[in-house]
């Protein structure tokens, strides 16, 4: 139990960036190209999870317990709200990612 429980602690430190900068080097005449790519996020709290939405597109987020129970389906249309939750991990996915979260 002391693995897993530190497997998920590491997975879930690895995956919470919520947005990528990438610059591209091009040719010395021209200025460098600057992207990002925001996607959707997940946190971690105590007695919820925040969910957090791109503005241009609702996101529609699906929560699982660890045995692969689903325990919600929410839709985030824009900015962020919380989803309380009892203590333990759970899977989060959405149509981009999945991700671990911890509830304390």
């Amino acid at each position: 139990m002391k693995r897993l429980l530190s497997i998920l602690t590491i997975a879930f430190a690895l995956a919470t960036a919520s947005a990528e900068t990438v610059t591209m080097p091009t040719d010395e005449s021209q200025n460098n190209i600057t992207i990002t790519t925001a996607t959707p996020s997940v946190k971690s709290g105590v007695g919820h999870i925040e969910l957090t939405a791109i503005d241009s597109e609702p996101t529609t987020f699906y929560i699982y317990s660890i045995t692969g129970q689903m325990i919600k389906s929410v839709t985030v249309t824009t900015g962020t709200i919380n989803v309380d939750l009892h203590r333990g991990f759970y899977i989060v996915k959405c149509a981009k990612w999945s991700k671990q979260a911890v509830v304390k």
